[in-house]
C-alpha cells in the first residue's frame, strides 16, 4: 500500500511543471562582498529604484546576491587599429588632406577609442539566490569599456533586476 502511495506522489510530482522563480517587491537582499563592487551594486539598486530592501545581516535576507567581477587593463599607447587615411577620399566616407574637418573628426574618434582602450574593460555577472531553496531566481551579466565601468555595469544589472521583478509581478493573462 505504501508503494502505491509513493508511486502516485512520484507520478504527480513528475507531471507538475517546475515552479517559476518568484521574486517580489520588498524582499530583503544581502549583497556578498566583492572587493568593493557590492557598494556600486547597492548604490545602483537604490538609484534605479529597484523595489528591494538591502540588509547588512546575511541571516535576515530572503535572497543573496553574488557577483563576479573581471577587469582587464588594456595596454595604453598600443592602439589596436592603426588608420592611415592619407590616400583616401571623401566619397568613401574617409578623410583626405583636402578635408581638414573630416581629418580632425577622425583624429578625435581615434583618440577617444585609445582612451577607452587605455582604461580597460570590466565584465560583471550577478546571481540572486533564494536562501530557502538555493534556487537561482535571477542572473545577469554586463560588460563595459571606458570611464565609470564599475558604476555602469552595476546600473545595468540593477536595471535588468528591476525589469525582472516588475515582469514577474504582472498578472498573467
Amino acid at each position: 500500500m505504501k508503494w502505491i502511495a509513493l508511486l502516485v506522489v512520484f507520478a504527480f510530482s513528475a507531471l507538475t511543471p517546475a515552479q517559476a522563480p518568484q521574486f517580489k517587491s520588498g524582499a530583503t537582499v544581502y549583497i556578498e562582498p566583492m572587493d568593493g563592487y557590492e557598494t556600486y551594486l547597492a548604490s545602483a539598486i537604490t538609484k534605479k529604484h529597484v523595489p528591494l530592501i538591502i540588509v547588512m545581516d546575511k541571516n535576515k535576507a530572503d535572497y543573496i546576491v553574488t557577483s563576479n567581477v573581471s577587469h582587464k587593463d588594456l595596454i595604453a599607447g598600443q592602439p589596436s587599429v592603426v588608420v592611415n587615411n592619407s590616400n583616401t577620399n571623401v566619397a568613401n566616407g574617409n578623410a583626405t588632406a583636402e578635408n581638414p574637418i573630416a581629418q580632425s573628426m577622425q583624429r578625435g574618434y581615434e583618440a577617444g577609442a585609445a582612451q577607452r582602450r587605455a582604461l580597460g574593460e570590466t565584465s560583471v555577472s550577478i546571481s540572486v539566490i533564494d536562501v530557502h531553496s538555493s534556487q537561482v531566481v535571477f542572473a545577469h551579466s554586463a560588460g563595459k569599456m571606458g570611464t565609470k565601468q564599475l558604476q555602469t555595469t552595476a546600473e545595468d544589472c540593477a536595471k535588468h533586476l528591476k525589469e525582472f521583478i516588475e515582469k514577474s509581478e504582472k498578472p498573467k493573462k
